[in-house]
């Protein structure tokens, strides 16, 4: 019994090989199954559903919302109203211009019916002056001719010299007020211009839609107050639907323009193509973000969604590399498609160890046949092989 003992153990050495390369072989495939299911060979990023994005906003600070008139989902058109809002710093600063082009303007009134009465005294001015003049050269001939007493001709003199000033101070007034008319109408088409432009982009506080589209998730509210920093009554989504993914630092390939991928969101799987690498990274939205790790960021690319499908604005979606000419199956497709290959190849592999085993036990069934077939006197005399 012992040599039967010692015959059957010649089949574990070749056992334990068999098993060990059928580990090592496992090994080697959990490895290679690991590599193309990671996000270093295969494409699998992170994405979201969104179109582009345009923004209603308060161009004025510490501005409060009076009225909304739309609500998150709503499908608005180009010049429809959005919402009304206040500005006291507006208010003020057009009560000032007002205020402003009202004494220009009044300035440029008085210089315009101060440049009327000019107008009209300059000729007599000039005329009194130049028979002044000439009544004095008369008076002053007589004189010459003792005809005329000296404080005649003092007076005259006196006179003909006011009606001289009277004239030039005229003619200097009148080069003056066209200078000054000149510079206080500049002033007052620029207050104009700039009361004009701030009374139209002011518009009573009205904000309209400036596109068409569908309103955001996010409103702002009735009395609300906005600031530098929170300016923002809502977003208008517009156009078609596209994707925004965020390609992993971890990716060892490059993304082209054109490539066709897989955008499975909602349950379905639909074919995109790659519109455009933008030459940017981004931190991940905080929903895809893993807990206990640093923050990630990813090369934001855009796909055009090819199926003419309309997906929620900020839905989730996830990005892969197409296997398949159909370009609808990830890794679950291929694992999918290979299940069948795959359990053909096990049931292979099943049967070529089971011959293998059939074979290492054969010798050992053999020799117990063998020692079993021989006489009971034969079998005494074998003595066991000492170890």
């Amino acid at each position: 019994m012992s040599k039967d003992l010692q015959t059957s153990k010649l089949a574990w050495p070749k056992l334990r090989r068999l098993l060990l390369t059928a580990a090592t072989l496992g090994g080697v495939a959990a490895t290679a199954w690991y590599a193309v299911s990671g996000d270093s060979v295969m494409l699998s990023a992170d994405a979201i559903v969104t179109r582009q994005r345009v923004a209603v906003a308060a161009p004025w600070q510490d501005a409060r919302v009076r009225e909304i008139h739309v609500r998150p989902g709503d499908r608005v058109e180009a010049g429809q109203k959005i919402a009304i809002v206040e500005s006291a710093t507006i208010s003020r600063s057009l009560a000032e211009l007002a205020a402003e082009k009202a004494r220009i303007g009044g300035r440029v009134a008085q210089l315009e019916g101060r440049k009327t009465v000019i107008t009209t005294l300059l000729p007599l001015a000039e005329s009194s002056a130049v028979e002044a003049q000439a009544f004095l050269n008369k008076v002053q001939n007589a004189g010459a001719n003792g005809l005329a007493v000296s404080k005649t001709l003092v007076d005259l003199t006196a006179g003909s010299v006011q009606a001289s000033e009277r004239s030039l101070s005229l003619k200097a007034e009148q080069g003056s007020l066209e200078i000054e008319m000149k510079a206080n109408k500049a002033a007052l088409d620029m207050v104009s211009a700039a009361y004009d432009d701030l009374q139209q982009t002011y518009g009573n506080g009205i904000l309209y839609a400036p596109v068409s589209g569908y309103i955001g998730a996010h409103v702002a509210m009735a009395g609300e107050v906005l600031s530098g920093g929170n300016d923002r009554i809502a977003n208008i989504y517009t156009g078609p639907s596209f994707v925004l993914a965020y390609i992993p630092e971890s990716y060892l390939f490059d993304v082209e323009e054109g490539q066709k991928v897989s955008v499975k969101t909602r349950g379905q799987t639909i074919v995109g193509d790659v519109e455009k690498v933008l030459p940017v990274t981004e931190a991940l939205p905080p929903e895809f973000q893993l807990p206990n790790r640093a923050r990630g960021r990813g090369q934001l690319v855009r796909i055009a969604l090819l199926d003419k499908v309309e997906f929620p604005i900020d839905q989730k979606a996830h990005v892969s590399g197409c296997m398949f000419d159909s370009c609808k199956r990830g890794v679950s497709g291929a694992v999918g498609a290979a299940t069948p290959a795959l359990r053909s190849v096990a049931d292979a592999a099943g049967r070529m160890v089971g011959r293998l085993r059939d074979f290492a036990v054969a010798p050992a069934q053999g020799a117990i046949a063998t020692s079993a077939s021989m006489p009971a006197n034969v079998r005494k005399g074998i003595s066991p092989t000492p170890r």
